[in-house]
């Protein structure tokens, strides 16, 4: 065999013997990681309890898987009693604004039980006053309404909410009454409107009526009534005023008319200084003196309640104040007898 050859075939034999070996080596030591592991946890740890006196101390072998089992043990115990005890504050927390919660819904609903009691009770007198309404409006005479129990309690839709099992919940009654109240009002709608279109046919009569108090904002008092009185301008001596006045202690407030109509008189005059004559419906004529302006024109049509002057102290007067007046036909009457005395325009 060449020398060449035979170097080869030796450095090949070392190699695979080297191999082998490297694989047994590294296997092994993978083998033998639990054969040491179990050597490690098997390994005893001695625990010494050395007392004060002269008693004798006390040894407690542990191996090492034991002593980390119950580490683990012990560390798993306080975490749990830790979660378990947080989980129960916050349990505890949720449980008091749920009871908060409870109480408030039940003031609520108590709240609720009395507010459908009131409404029952309103909607009750407000029938009997609907039904007298319409009867009395229908005949022209005033009539007495007397309700029966039954049929308070049906019109006040109680009647079924009464008959009903004791075994209903508080909500489900409160909830059905005021169905009832709903069902109950909507069926006074018909007569509602039979009202509206009385009181709409009656509005326009009563705006074509002086009824209503000449100042703006229902200012003033009356200064000298209709009548006889004693003239403010030769003492001792009697007159007929033929209206009233109406002072406020100044000049400027804003006077109305008292109806709808037209002016038919817009001037100055030596007695009433700035005067507003207008004519309404009916044979009713009205007129506004002693005005520091007037701020409408002869000829144009005003509305109830429109602005027509400024009370003033102009022509024959002792002082701010409007002279009121109002005629019927050829008669000058007592404007007293038509005027709204609760001042209704404000």
């Amino acid at each position: 065999m060449p020398e060449g050859l035979r170097s080869y075939k030796k450095q090949e034999k070392l190699f695979y013997v080297r191999l082998i070996a490297g694989t047994k080596a590294f296997f092994g030591g993978f083998i033998s990681i639990p054969r040491r592991m179990a050597a490690w946890l098997g390994a005893k740890t001695t625990i010494v309890f050395v007392p004060h006196s002269e008693a004798q101390s006390r040894r407690f072998g542990l191996s090492r898987f034991l002593l980390g089992l119950t580490s683990l043990l012990f560390i798993a115990l306080v975490g749990f009693s830790l979660f378990a005890t947080t989980r129960y504050v916050a349990v505890k927390i949720q449980l008091r604004i749920a009871e908060g919660r409870a109480a408030e819904a039940r003031a609520a609903v108590d709240e609720l039980r009395d507010a459908a009691e009131a409404l029952v009770g309103s909607a009750l007198r407000f029938e009997s006053s609907l039904a007298e309404l319409i009867a009395t409006g229908s005949s022209g005479e005033s009539k007495q309404v007397t309700l029966s129990a039954e049929q308070a309690l049906q019109a006040a839709g109680l009647a079924s909410l009464l008959s009903m099992p004791s075994s209903q919940g508080l909500a489900f009654r409160e909830v059905e009454r005021l169905k009832g109240l709903s069902a109950y009002l909507d069926s006074t709608v018909p007569g509602l409107e039979r009202i509206t279109n009385t009181v709409a046919a009656q509005k326009d009569i009563m705006s074509e009526i002086p009824n209503i108090w000449p100042i703006k904002g229902g200012l003033g008092h009356i200064s000298m009534y209709f009548g006889q009185n004693e003239h403010p301008f030769s003492a001792g001596q009697w007159y007929l005023h033929t209206g009233i006045d109406i002072s406020t202690y100044r000049s400027g407030d804003s006077i109305l008319a008292t109806a709808d109509g037209k002016v038919i008189d817009a001037s100055y005059s030596a007695d009433l200084g700035n005067s507003v004559t207008l004519q309404h419906s009916h044979g009713f004529i009205t007129r506004y003196g002693h005005l520091r302006s007037i701020q409408v024109k002869k000829g144009q049509q005003v509305a109830q309640g429109q602005v027509i002057g400024t009370l003033g102290n102009t022509g024959k007067s002792t002082g701010p104040h409007l002279h009121y007046e109002v005629h019927l036909g050829t008669s000058v009457i007592d404007p007293l007898r038509f005027l709204n005395v609760k001042k209704a325009v404000k």
